[in-house]
């Protein structure tokens, strides 16, 4: 009887391993843990993810959404302060360059000098704006600040980039 025992559990643990293998996991934005819409399909400065800009220089983001509607972005520098950027941008689909003609605004890199995280926020609507993102500080509180802002519209999505300043 052992020897038929053995066998068979043996069965079930290759099973459960290659069963294993083939398990996906789905994670939404970084630190954001509300269910998003999958809207955002790019997202990055036009000079490519990661590029290294001097103090002074001017920044743009290009950014590809399935549908219309708007778009906040935020950021976290190297100190852990967390900034906003733009609310509530209106993009039409397709392909933007951000900031816009409309908004009248040019984003120029500003110390402190290193890593800076972008995130953009998507809704198919405008948001109440009524979310301060200034005087927060750290991954944690910036994740909780945009899952509040995001978390009663249906149509909702965030992505993620980074940039260097020297």
């Amino acid at each position: 009887m052992r020897t038929i025992r053995l066998p068979f559990v043996q069965a079930i643990a290759a099973c459960g391993l290659l069963l294993s293998a083939c398990t996906i996991t789905i994670t939404p934005s970084p630190g954001v843990q509300i269910t998003l819409s999958d809207e955002i399909t790019d997202f990055r400065p036009t000079m490519g993810v990661g590029h290294t800009y001097r103090v002074g220089d001017r920044i743009e983001f290009l950014i590809t959404t399935r549908r219309a509607g708007y778009v906040t972005l935020t950021a976290i520098d190297p100190d852990g302060t967390v900034y906003l950027l733009s609310r509530n941008v209106y993009v039409p689909g397709g392909s933007v360059v951000l900031p816009t003609r409309e908004q009248r605004v040019v984003y120029n890199a500003a110390p402190p000098r290193g890593l800076h995280r972008v995130r953009a926020s998507f809704t198919g609507e405008p948001t109440s704006g009524t979310v301060v993102y200034r005087g927060r500080r750290g991954d944690a509180e910036w994740s909780a600040a945009i899952e509040l802002e995001l978390r009663s519209y249906q149509v909702r999505d965030v992505a993620e980039t980074h940039l260097y300043i020297y």
